[in-house]
């Protein structure tokens, strides 16, 4: 069950990402970020409904605040990073989530990736020179400065960096009750610690002509597909290890560049589609 579960997360993931492109361009980026974690809280609040209220651990609490705080921040960072760059440039970088966490093994417990895991490292380094490979005529260096210069995918690595922490709170706290459970609370929680933003990001919001009216069906469909994921993902994480649902929400990467090609009229789609394919299967690779 965890598979078709692990898949949903990954096309969702693919979809609330390019919507929240295309939404940054009419609400200021807090009032988005608000919506995608805040607004589909009616939908697991049913399930939990139908579900009953579990037992709680003793360490939910914990786990549960340290996440909702630390995505705050890397929620805000993402949807700014889609707003600022094609979600090809910024979208494939959330590959380098589980080589920081190879990374904080490392340093932490002394932990050394076996080969699948090296040769996975190296293909996500492979696949990010990749996704720029169109400024190789300016040099072998190119693709990588050209990383350092896009503002967005600075922003996605710090994004990925953030989740690698983010993702065993989100184990823990979903593992200590239920998977509605934790999304309700998830969203209650946010929607509190997130207001002073979205009240000034509504503010400024306001003051384009014609887009009030409009705006609100659009970003609550976000919040729904966005809790769609996050109910997918946690319920798979309670079936088998987090480092597998991730690999595979990670295919959603090739899906944005995709779907950035389809809507946004991305160019370069070959390499770095390319490049994101190679990332995935890094990623995949780490995971195994």
């Amino acid at each position: 069950m965890w598979l078709p579960l692990s898949i949903i997360t990954a096309f969702t993931f693919a979809l609330s990402s390019s919507y929240s492109k295309a939404l940054a361009r009419h609400a200021h980026i807090y009032v988005v970020t608000w919506a995608m974690m805040v607004l589909g809280l009616p939908l697991s609040a049913a399930l939990l409904f139908y579900e009953g209220v579990p037992a709680v651990g003793g360490g939910f609490l914990k786990a549960a605040l340290i996440s909702i705080v630390l995505n705050m921040v890397s929620g805000t960072l993402s949807v700014l990073a889609l707003r600022l760059s094609p979600l090809s440039l910024t979208m494939p970088f959330l590959a380098f989530t589980p080589v920081f966490m190879i990374a904080t093994g490392a340093i932490v417990l002394g932990e050394s990736p076996d080969t699948k895991g090296l040769v996975g490292i190296i293909l996500v380094a492979l696949g990010a020179y990749a996704i720029n490979l169109e400024k190789l005529r300016s040099g072998f260096l190119a693709p990588l400065k050209a990383i350092v210069r896009e503002r967005g995918s600075v922003l996605m690595i710090l994004v990925a960096f953030i989740w690698s922490i983010t993702a065993v709170y989100d184990k823990v706290a979903s593992v200590e009750s239920s998977a509605a459970y934790y999304t309700t609370f998830f969203g209650i929680a946010f929607g509190i610690l997130y207001a002073p933003f979205l009240v000034a990001g509504w503010r400024r919001t306001r003051r384009e002509p014609g887009v009030t009216p409009r705006l609100w069906p659009r970003l609550l469909l976000l919040g729904v597909v966005s809790v769609v994921m996050i109910l997918a993902q946690f319920t798979a994480i309670q079936l088998t290890l987090a480092s597998y649902v991730i690999a595979i929400k990670r295919a959603g990467l090739v899906v944005s560049v995709i779907l950035g090609y389809i809507f946004f009229k991305e160019r370069h789609v070959r390499a770095r589609l390319a490049g994101a394919f190679l990332m995935t299967v890094g990623v995949v690779l780490i995971s195994l």
